[in-house]
């Protein structure tokens, strides 16, 4: 698979940025998988597969830096004349966030294992604010795990387990994390990468208040060869 980052702040963008949004593709080219649909993704999106390509969008859940840009990929794919509508797979609430979905040009799902075109794809609950899916893809023999915006919980890090790429929520740093936050810090990313034998781990969701150096810096104290999700960037998984 081909992992393009089309967003990786959270929660709002920076300068020139984005917010959450991973275009995957399989190696032949024929599965276009979007998760997560933030303020600033279609844009990206529009330069990397044009909307009415894509086989399905996950969303993690629907806090607007994970979704916004759904609202006008509606006016797109008016325009772009899809065939048919495009699966959506989305939590049920908020509800008044779920039903800003419910247009003509989308079908909407609530999230289950489900195989779409090359593409396995499961969730599991994650912790936060709202009913929120860390996500895993399986295809060309490869595993990608996207924790969502989460914290430590036992539950994600046993669906971690043995990602040959985990894609984690960093938002926050070391000093500002608590047990009760809604996401991971730095250093927690880390560790779970470290324990969940992950062969390859990528930092997301950068807050624009933190120096991402120093936010990679603090994971690499865990996980040595943590890196930094690139926007614009593309990663083989």
């Amino acid at each position: 698979m081909i992992l393009r980052i089309l967003g990786n702040n959270g929660p709002y963008p920076a300068p020139g940025g984005a917010c959450s949004g991973y275009l995957l593709t399989s190696d032949s080219g024929e599965t276009n998988i979007l998760i997560d649909c933030g303020s600033g993704v279609l844009a990206r999106l529009m330069d990397a597969c044009p909307p009415e390509a894509l086989d399905a969008v996950i969303l993690s859940h629907l806090h607007y830096d994970h979704m916004s840009d759904m609202l006008p990929m509606q006016y797109a794919l008016q325009f772009r004349h899809r065939p048919k509508p495009l699966p959506v797979y989305a939590p049920d609430a908020p509800e008044a966030v779920r039903v800003l979905l419910e247009a003509p040009c989308y079908d909407l799902w609530t999230p289950e294992d489900v195989t779409i075109g090359e593409m396995r794809v499961s969730f599991t609950p994650a912790r936060h604010p709202v009913p929120t899916n860390a996500v895993a893809v399986e295809c060309d023999g490869k595993r990608l795990v996207f924790t969502g915006d989460s914290n430590q919980d036992a539950l994600v890090e046993l669906f971690c387990e043995g990602a040959d790429l985990l894609l984690a929520d960093c938002g926050l740093s070391k000093a500002d994390h608590r047990f009760t936050a809604p996401h991971y810090s730095a250093e927690l990313c880390g560790q779970l990468a470290k324990n969940a034998r992950a062969k390859r781990l990528l930092l997301t969701h950068l807050n624009p208040k933190y120096d991402p150096e120093a936010l990679l810096n603090e994971a690499r104290g865990a996980y040595p060869d943590a890196e930094l999700a690139v926007l614009g960037e593309a990663y083989t998984v």
